[in-house]
């Protein structure tokens, strides 16, 4: 793509076409057996979570890969915006069937997890939720290759590729998982002190996804770790986990099992923990009034760069 050639105008038309395509497109039902059109369901329930961190006027603050523009030279590749809770942290990731089967027994219990099962059902459906993101992000590119071939590069339509395949294998293991087929998960639920934050998310390890992005033939699983902070009352509960298969070194496993778990620790320790987990987090949300928390303060103001002033220890939660 030259850029010296390039009309912005007529790039912004296209890149817009894009994404209509992309939001408008009939995704399918994450399951792998399954062919269906998947429909909207929220990674958190919208009652009681959602619903208890939202604002009088039932909104959230919700944070997420900011997907349209990723890798398409622009710095802001996260959103922050005002959401009703009937829209916030809602994806499409499973037929009606398969989302009212597999989640029901989860829900029941306002997704407080009470066996393994519950943790496996928040990672699957955390993995999708980061494999139907990219997935977005592929079809965008897609339309674009096929309209206008000049305004784009190739090479991020063959990294989605590799991306989505690779998330596949990670959502495979997971469904053997949850038909008792290995035992190669570990997880840890934490009691935290409340702060009003609801996330579920997949985190992935950049250098593993980086070290084969030009392989389009690699497909095992991407190295990553489960994130779940769920409200309960007065606590926030907060869910690790990984699959230690693929953990180079124990290194996730090392998180989850270091982690302190004394709630009587001071407050602005669980802040700044907190920090180094939702930096790294696409789906995660909030009270609008968090932001008028002393501690908070600085986090909203400056969301990426404050990556930089993370302590070593706390950028590796």
């Amino acid at each position: 793509m030259d850029i010296d050639c390039l009309d912005f105008n007529q790039f912004a038309c296209s890149l817009q076409k894009a994404r209509d395509y992309a939001v408008k497109y009939k995704y399918k039902c994450c399951c792998s057996d399954c062919d269906k059109e998947a429909i909207k369901s929220h990674l958190l329930q919208q009652h009681p979570i959602l619903e208890s961190i939202a604002d009088a006027n039932h909104k959230v603050l919700q944070f997420e890969d900011n997907w349209e523009n990723a890798r398409s030279g622009r710095w802001d590749l996260y959103s922050k915006q005002r959401r009703g809770i009937g829209d916030a942290l809602q994806y499409r990731l499973f037929c009606k069937k398969h989302d009212s089967d597999l989640f029901k027994g989860l829900e029941r219990n306002n997704s407080i997890p009470s066996s393994k099962r519950d943790c496996l059902l928040l990672a699957y459906r955390a993995a999708c939720s980061v494999r139907h993101q990219e997935e977005r992000r592929m079809r965008c590119y897609e339309y674009k290759m096929q309209c206008n071939p000049n305004e784009i590069n190739d090479a991020w339509l063959s990294n989605s590729k590799v991306f989505v395949r690779r998330m596949d294998a990670v959502i495979e293991n997971l469904q053997s998982a949850l038909d008792g087929e290995d035992e190669s998960y570990l997880f840890r639920i934490i009691s935290m002190p409340y702060i009003p934050v609801a996330a579920s998310d997949c985190i992935v390890d950049e250098k593993d996804y980086q070290a084969h992005i030009m392989d389009d033939e690699y497909s095992k699983p991407l190295n990553c770790y489960f994130v779940n902070l769920i409200p309960n009352n007065d606590r926030l509960l907060l869910l690790l986990g990984c699959d230690t298969r693929y953990d180079k070194n124990g290194e996730y496993e090392s998180i989850i099992s270091e982690f302190p778990a004394n709630c009587d620790l001071p407050y602005q320790h669980f802040v700044e923990t907190l920090w180094g987990i939702l930096l790294k987090c696409h789906n995660w949300c909030c009270s609008p009034t968090l932001a008028e928390d002393p501690l908070w303060k600085k986090f909203f103001e400056n969301y990426e760069a404050l990556n930089a002033s993370i302590r070593p220890e706390e950028a590796e939660i």
